[in-house]
């Protein structure tokens, strides 16, 4: 056989097996290659690019399994500054995530007193409402920048939105003060003390009661308009700095098991007096970022278990949790949370366990 007649069987056989090669590397190919890249600017976080991109900042975890080269110094990968200039690889969410915003169908036959245990877990944003971000639990006191004296309606006690009032600030506070300010206008809910450990005090709880923006500043009280008003403002009730947000807020689920107990009800009350807490209300939590809490982090809340005595042995025996409900973190602070009850089979009171939500 001729050198001439090899070559051309060698070149036939090659023009044939190099297409299926490739068809083969793109059918096992473990890593799609990006369909783009981002640059990192100054301040950008893993939960913020996935929320531009993927419309769902709680798939940041893709993210960052598929940049291993990232360096994370520390603390939550997801609220971690990058650094600025690094090329982070965009891929389709279908690949480690297939069934993450899939509907989820809860199985027939269950029994109705059980129904509930079952639910289905929304991916999507939920409305923002600032009225939901008006409390707030802190070591110290709410830092006062001043409080209302009067309006210039001396008849009125009581002000609501479109109302004038005059307000007096601090000293160390007026020179900063300028012509289309916003503030907050709050008021102390006085100390708080652990529900399980009277002795121990937690912090102390404010409320946001209402908005103004600064429309004068030339004399020694400046003037300023209600925006909102959420109660009656009242003279005495003070000013701070309010930045509401006006972003969704996304529910997710994490993959550690995260408890803490339930302080008090920013909203709820009984007739006895007693806080207790519903569906829409609002509670706090001795638990904040740095227990590993998130915004929009799911929780399922129980009611702590009674002992009972064991019939044959005649000792004490404890009982499981009993669920009364469900909820959603609003805010994380460094060391509590304010929580948002989404589900609730009776009333929730200071001194329930919640547990985190896992994936």
């Amino acid at each position: 056989m001729s050198k001439k007649f090899q070559l051309l069987i060698l070149s036939a056989i090659i023009a044939v097996v190099i297409p299926c090669l490739t068809q083969y590397a793109a059918a096992f190919e473990l890593f799609p290659r990006p369909e783009g890249q981002y640059t990192v600017q100054r301040g950008d976080t893993l939960y913020g690019i996935a929320g531009a991109y993927y419309a769902n900042p709680a798939l940041w975890p893709f993210l960052w399994n598929q940049n291993p080269a990232l360096s994370i110094k520390g603390g939550s990968p997801e609220q971690q500054p990058l650094t600025p200039g690094t090329k982070i690889d965009l891929y389709q969410t279908r690949y480690p995530y297939p069934a993450m915003n899939q509907s989820y169908m809860p199985p027939t036959g269950l029994p109705e007193d059980a129904r509930f245990l079952i639910t289905k877990v929304p991916y999507q944003g939920i409305p923002y409402d600032k009225r939901y971000f008006r409390y707030k639990l802190t070591l110290r006191p709410t830092q006062l920048w001043g409080y209302i004296v009067s309006a210039p309606d001396q008849i009125k006690e009581n002000y609501l939105e479109r109302d004038l009032v005059y307000i007096r600030f601090r000293p160390s506070k007026k020179q900063a003060i300028l012509v289309g300010d916003r503030f907050g206008i709050y008021r102390d809910r006085g100390p708080l003390n652990h529900p399980l450990n009277p002795d121990r005090a937690i912090g102390f709880m404010s409320e946001i009661v209402g908005e103004v923006e600064v429309t004068s500043t030339g004399n020694n009280l400046a003037t300023a308009i209600i925006l909102d008003s959420y109660v009656e403002i009242k003279r005495s009730d003070k000013i701070c700095l309010f930045t509401p947000r006006s972003r969704e807020i996304v529910p997710s689920k994490t993959h550690m098991m995260l408890t803490g107990t339930i302080l008090a009800s920013a909203t709820g009350e009984n007739f006895l007096n007693e806080t207790s807490s519903l569906e829409n209300d609002i509670v706090f939590i001795d638990r904040g970022e740095c227990h590993g809490m998130r915004e929009g982090m799911l929780l399922n809340i129980y009611r702590p278990p009674h002992p009972v005595t064991d019939p044959f042995f005649h000792r004490w025996i404890s009982t499981p949790d009993k669920y009364v409900g469900e909820g959603m973190i609003l805010k994380a602070f460094e060391k509590n949370a304010t929580v948002l009850i989404t589900t609730s089979r009776e009333e929730i009171v200071p001194g329930d366990i919640i547990k985190s939500v896992s994936d």
